[in-house]
This record gives C-alpha cells, sequence and structure tokens, in this order.
C-alpha cells in the first residue's frame, strides 16, 4: 500500500473510538484496512455486550483459524510480522484486540475509556494483559 504510515497514525493517537458504535475489533479492522490492504470480517457486536460474550466470541471466532499463532522469541522478544492481529488478555481468555506495528515495536488499540493507544509490549502487560498472542495472516502460499 502506498499509504504513509505516519500520517495515518498520528492523528489517531488519543482520540476517542468509542462514536459510532466502534469497538476494538472495528479499529483493529480499520488499521488493517488502511495500513495493509486486508479486509476483516465484521463482527455484529451488541450494544450492550458482556465481558462473557466478548470471550466467547472471540474464542470461538472463525477469523483465528485464518491467522498462524506465533511464539515469543528469545526474552519474550516479538517475532510476528508487521500487521499481526493482537489477542489481549488478562488471564487465560482474549478479551481484547490491536494490531502489531512491527516497525513501531508497538501495539495500536483502543478502547472506550483511553481512545487510541500505541503502546509497547512492556506497557501493556504492566496494564494488566499478562497474555498477548501475535496471530500473523496465513496467504495462500501458506497453505
Amino acid at each position: 500500500m502506498s499509504i504513509n504510515r505516519s500520517s495515518f497514525l498520528s492523528p489517531l493517537i488519543g482520540e476517542p473510538w468509542a462514536w459510532q458504535s466502534r469497538n476494538c475489533w472495528d479499529f483493529a479492522c480499520h488499521v488493517q484496512r488502511e495500513l495493509f490492504g486486508r479486509e476483516l470480517p465484521q463482527i455484529a457486536v451488541l450494544a450492550a455486550f458482556s465481558r462473557r460474550w466478548v470471550l466467547e466470541e472471540i474464542a470461538g471466532h472463525p477469523e483465528r483459524a485464518r491467522g498462524r499463532q506465533m511464539p515469543d522469541g528469545p526474552g519474550g522478544l516479538v517475532t510476528a510480522a508487521d500487521g499481526a492481529l493482537v489477542l489481549m488478555a488478562h488471564a487465560r481468555f482474549p478479551a481484547h484486540i490491536g494490531v502489531w506495528l512491527r516497525q513501531e515495536g508497538r501495539v495500536i488499540n483502543c478502547d472506550g475509556k483511553t481512545g487510541v493507544a500505541c503502546e509497547t509490549v512492556l506497557a501493556l502487560r504492566q496494564e494488566g494483559w499478562k497474555s498477548l498472542m501475535f496471530f500473523e495472516p496465513v496467504t495462500c502460499t501458506d497453505l
């Protein structure tokens, strides 16, 4: 894609992403489409969704099969490719999603409290996201 990363990312940081009923999945889809030219399926998120619904939706969603989970490198280094989806969990089950920006060494994500943030893996872990799972998209040549 020919989009300038900095021009795309900079205006997003710190902005609320709760407008128009958007959520972390919609935001991840937006980043994937604009930066990486990937279309991800829309997920109908309930207006009054519960934590349990989010956990069940992420655990059983077929989109997970379209990605390959990347193991951590030595010392916990991230080995995933630029644009990998990042599933985040406080404990065992993922409840949030972001996008790995390898160039920047950060995960861009959003939530209703802080809006859009571009954070290091260490910062995310310090915020309580103890488990980060990086999923690279599987292409036809990978099959």
